[in-house]
């Protein structure tokens, strides 16, 4: 028996209803709102908010929703909550990771942010990477390792969809694992994690343009030494050169502060917008793998093509992230006895740059297929419409057809928002006891900017501690 397609007032429903969803969509904080709460370091207001708002993130936002509040509570210093709600950003993230983007149905003509979002490569990476700053900050070394050790699996579970970014591991990643390895005595391991972070910053400086930092060398051949490794030695010294100032263990009862600082205001994803005709975009629709109803949709769309002058030309929308420029970019750090300059361990925004440039081909080919086909369809539509209720009606049909069709064709711009730009760090070798530092603010010119004051900052002896503090201006 031949299958009968939907008839064209079902996909004209389909169509309209799917613009008044987007449009009449519940909203979370807004990014400005998110923006605010940083710049006035008001974190715990912050994640108040978002968890008053937890309803109006949605099913499909619901990893966004864990994000949000796991950042921020990291920031507000709360890290057993921030681990709980990075613990659900996890699972969420897991669940939707061995799941088909694909399998959920009728997304294919509306628009990306009617999927449920997985998260950005690197974004889920992150989750590990701030789950075991958490958990060394609370002292609970162990713990911090097992993040450590996730975030390797998931490395090497990418690539989910059969392709890969040239994101392949996280250089900042290695190097706190080999940090927490160190200070919980497990030399191998460390020397392991910082070799591995040796090689991903090798990438990063090809990527991303971060450079090595120096003290990692020191690191490396440090531990190397310990384990009586001379060939590792002097492979290192061959392929990073020797280390900047000499390598040592720490000196007897002295321990070590790890000074983070999470600078800027992380890149905000945007619409971009190009044409392009009917007869070049139709060969990204005969790529695109459908499903269900998705196989009526196109061939529909398949009959109408070749009935229509194929030069007409079609808007489609992906997205790109739009950066911001901190006026802050570093710092100095000072106690009575030592003062160390931070320096850039993580680019954030340059991995989500680059990360969504990677994937662009994949994310144009699918706009412009879910473009052509709605202007196919709103086309069919129009075409009934006017034979059987005459030239002005189905004009009248067309116009509102292709005011739905603009408004779902926008991009999925979701995104980890609550993250920052830049993230330093500078190390400080101190003796046991409370200590205050003075940390100095500095802009591109190394010009200050802002002087604040950290009291009470605990060192133990051989053992590494946290602070943590955040710039957005």
């Amino acid at each position: 028996m031949k299958h009968t397609p939907p008839s064209p007032p079902r996909i004209y429903s389909f169509i309209l209803s799917s613009a008044l969803l987007i449009a009449g969509c519940a909203t979370t904080l807004s990014l400005k709102e998110l923006n605010n709460f940083t710049l006035r370091n008001e974190f715990s207001q912050a994640a108040e908010q978002v968890e008053k708002k937890k309803s109006s993130y949605g099913e499909k936002n619901a990893l966004l929703y864990s994000l949000d509040r796991g950042m921020l509570l990291h920031l507000a210093g709360d890290y057993n909550a921030s681990n709980q709600a990075l613990a659900q950003a996890k699972r969420t993230a897991l669940d939707l990771f061995t799941k088909s983007v694909t399998a959920h149905l009728s997304t294919f003509l509306i628009n990306d942010v009617m999927t449920p979002y997985y998260g950005e490569d690197f974004e889920r990476a992150l989750i590990y990477l701030f789950s075991a700053i958490n958990y060394a900050a609370l002292g609970q070394g162990e713990e911090a390792l097992v993040e450590c050790r996730q975030l390797d699996l998931f490395f090497r579970a990418l690539p989910f969809d059969g392709q890969r970014n040239n994101y392949q591991d996280d250089a900042f990643g290695r190097y706190l694992a080999g940090l927490l390895y160190e200070d919980q005595g497990e030399i191998n391991d460390a020397y392991i994690s910082y070799v591995k972070a040796l090689k991903a910053y090798d990438d990063y400086a090809t990527f991303y343009k971060t450079p090595r930092p120096d003290a990692l060398v020191e690191d490396a051949l440090r531990t190397a030494r310990q384990l009586g490794f001379s060939d590792k030695v002097e492979e290192i010294q061959r392929r990073w050169g020797p280390a900047p100032s000499p390598d040592s263990a720490l000196p007897e009862e002295t321990g070590e502060v790890l000074f983070l600082h999470y600078a800027g205001l992380g890149p905000e994803k945007v619409d971009s917008f190009f044409e392009i005709s009917l007869f070049n975009g139709w060969p990204y629709v005969e790529q695109v793998n459908t499903k269900s109803q998705e196989d009526t949709q196109v061939e529909q769309a398949r009959a109408v093509f070749r009935s229509i002058v194929a030069d007409k030309m079609i808007r489609v929308a992906f997205p790109k992230y739009r950066q911001s420029k901190a006026r802050i970019q570093s710092s100095e750090v000072f106690s009575a006895s030592t003062t160390c300059r931070s320096t850039l361990v993580e680019d954030v925004g340059a991995l989500a740059v680059r990360n969504l440039e990677d994937r662009v081909v994949r994310t144009r080919a699918r706009a412009i297929a879910r473009a052509v086909v709605k202007y196919l369809l709103a086309q069919k539509i129009s075409n009934a419409v006017e034979n059987k209720n005459g030239e002005g009606v189905g004009f009248l049909v067309r116009a509102i057809l292709q005011a739905a069709s603009s408004a779902t064709e926008i991009a999925d711009k979701r995104s980890w928002r609550t993250l920052p730009d830049r993230i330093l760090m500078a190390r400080l070798r101190l003796p046991p006891g409370e200590h205050t530092l003075t940390v100095r603010y500095l802009d591109a010119q190394g010009n200050s900017v802002e002087t604040r004051e950290i009291k009470n900052v605990s060192v133990s002896a051989n053992r590494k501690s946290f602070v943590i503090v955040r710039t957005a201006v």
